[in-house]
């Protein structure tokens, strides 16, 4: 086993995709394409070559044999006797005169007064109006929005410093502030099943004169994959700030204390609304419990949200 495969090194690698599951990794370019300055480069390289050898295959070729001179009979001259003419008297050339025509005067043609046209009056040139400067506000993106009931870039809780219990959920360590905490149930016996409720929703349990919905936890929190290689059942239940909800886990750890600028909190929504922030010196992801009560009752993703009208006719 490689050190890549160690549960340490798993957690802190899902634990870093939790903040950045939203970044784009550039495709890299494929292997056998070269750059365009590189195909240039060869290409010239390849033209010199085939230059270079046939100007060589033309000076190893052997020179044509000269073609003989065809001879040229000379043309008889032929000497024709003088032959004597006789001389042709030019004829006589009758001179005809044309008389010429008669031309009349032309009659006058009457020029209408040229009209005179008003000089064009020069009026003072009126400056455009100048638009205001309007500061371009994509010259400085927008900050991304501040997630509900966040200040300063975290929840309301942790402006100073702030008390979290540890629990974990399928080997993943999730921590939920104490003023979010409702209290701990175990679970002794199995809960009521309820229809018409999505898969996250294992069941109502009764326990302190309260019906508990019992969440499972890792539907929410971990990829199938992981589900699936840790069947381990759930043993309590994380009831969150004096709701009906109940976070299902394995395990309770132990309560920290946390000063603000120990976590990595969120910057954006991204995919996981329910993630706070993350706090590698304890290898946990921080729970937004307003955010996780928000998304039960209205779903996110492939998950549906809780059928409520059928928890209100229970407590009814």
């Amino acid at each position: 086993m490689s050190w890549h495969d160690t549960p340490q090194q798993a957690i802190e690698d899902y634990l870093e995709a939790l903040l950045h599951d939203d970044l784009l990794e550039e495709a890299p370019a494929p292997a056998d394409v070269a750059p365009m300055s590189l195909q240039r480069e060869e290409s010239l390289q390849a033209r010199q070559l085939s230059d270079s050898m046939e100007r060589a295959r033309q000076a190893a070729r052997p020179a044509a044999p000269a073609m003989p001179l065809e001879t040229v009979e000379p043309v008889p001259r032929v000497i024709l006797p003088d032959l004597q003419m006789p001389a042709v008297e030019p004829e006589a050339v009758t001179e005809v005169v044309i008389p010429e025509p008669e031309v009349s005067a032309p009659e006058p043609i009457d020029v209408p007064e040229p009209i005179k046209v008003p000089e064009a009056i020069e009026t003072p040139a009126v400056p455009e109006p100048v638009a205001p400067v309007v500061q371009d506000e994509n010259k400085h993106p927008a900050q991304p929005p501040t997630p509900p009931g966040w200040k300063n870039g975290r929840p309301v809780w942790a402006q100073e410093r702030f008390e979290c219990l540890l629990f974990k959920v399928k080997g993943l360590t999730l921590a939920v502030p104490l003023v979010e905490l409702g209290g701990i149930i175990k679970i002794e016996k199995e809960p009521t099943p309820l229809f018409g409720q999505p898969s996250w929703f294992i069941g109502m349990l009764r326990s302190n004169n309260m019906n508990v919905c019992m969440v499972d936890t890792a539907q929410w929190v971990l990829p199938p994959a992981l589900i699936a290689k840790n069947p381990e059942p759930y043993k309590l239940i994380i009831r969150i700030h004096n709701s009906v909800w109940g976070l299902s886990c394995n395990e309770v750890d132990r309560s920290i204390s946390l000063q603000p600028d120990q976590v990595r909190w969120r910057t954006s929504l991204g995919k996981r609304p329910w993630l706070a922030g993350t706090v590698i010196d304890h290898m946990c992801a921080l729970i937004d419990v307003a955010a996780f009560d928000r998304l039960l009752r209205e779903g996110h993703g492939e998950l549906e949200p809780a059928n409520l009208s059928v928890l209100k006719d229970m407590d009814e």
